[in-house]
């Protein structure tokens, strides 16, 4: 069994500092896997619940060796939550603006994207169409966008791939009275995934709880 020594930490500006060089290394392996992987394709997932709004998701494909250590590590994403709801949020936040910055410099101020939608049996493309830059960007908003990973890929020819759901038999014990199970796939299934705030008339925002997301994270290392 994988088994996590994790030290207790203030859930705090001390907790942070304390494990800032974690996050940072966290932070490094995104961003050197976005300089290696090159063009992000673009997609904006529309709103069952308000067809007109959208947001903006991200999938990164990654190596099977930083997606285990990302999910799976005590120095990983789940890990953060672990140690306490501010400290992960802290570390989510890093991260999509990591991505946030990476696309920043590299899209053009159309953006070229796959528009898809929720459908019975998973997302469902429906077209390319144009997004403003400062739209799609927008949307990737650190304190309200969230990473994990994906269990549909979004292909270049709109085609979408459904996934393995991910997690596996394996069981980590993190210090509390339930284990976490570890999260997997196959080295061709590797992906992670930001989805951004959701861009109305009023605001940002996401129709799913984060503080419920947060906690849930936190307790159970689910998402």
């Amino acid at each position: 069994m994988n088994v996590w020594d994790i030290r207790t930490l203030a859930d705090d500006v001390r907790g942070i500092a304390d494990v800032a060089d974690e996050i940072s290394a966290l932070v490094s392996s995104i961003s050197v896997a976005l300089e290696q992987v090159g063009n992000i394709d673009p997609i904006w997932e529309l709103s069952d619940r308000f067809p007109l709004v959208g947001r903006s998701v991200v999938q990164l494909r990654v190596s099977p060796e930083l997606f285990e250590g990302f999910f799976n590590s005590s120095a990983g994403y789940r890990a953060m939550f672990r140690r306490g709801r501010r400290i992960g949020s802290l570390a989510n936040a890093a991260l999509v603006d990591a991505v946030q910055t990476r696309l920043a410099a590299s899209l053009p101020e159309v953006v070229d994207a796959h528009h898809i939608k929720a459908g019975l049996n998973g997302p469902e493309w429906i077209h390319r169409a144009a997004i403003p830059k400062p739209m799609f960007l927008r949307s990737l908003d650190p304190s309200l966008a969230k990473v994990w990973y994906s269990t549909a890929e979004v292909q270049s020819n709109g085609e979408i791939r459904r996934l393995p759901f991910g997690v596996s038999n394996g069981k980590i014990d993190v210090g509390l009275s339930n284990h976490w199970a570890e999260i997997r796939q196959d080295a061709e299934d590797c992906i992670i995934e930001v989805k951004g705030a959701f861009v109305g008339s009023c605001g940002l925002f996401q129709i799913k709880d984060p503080e419920l997301r947060t906690r849930t994270l936190s307790e159970k290392g689910e998402a």
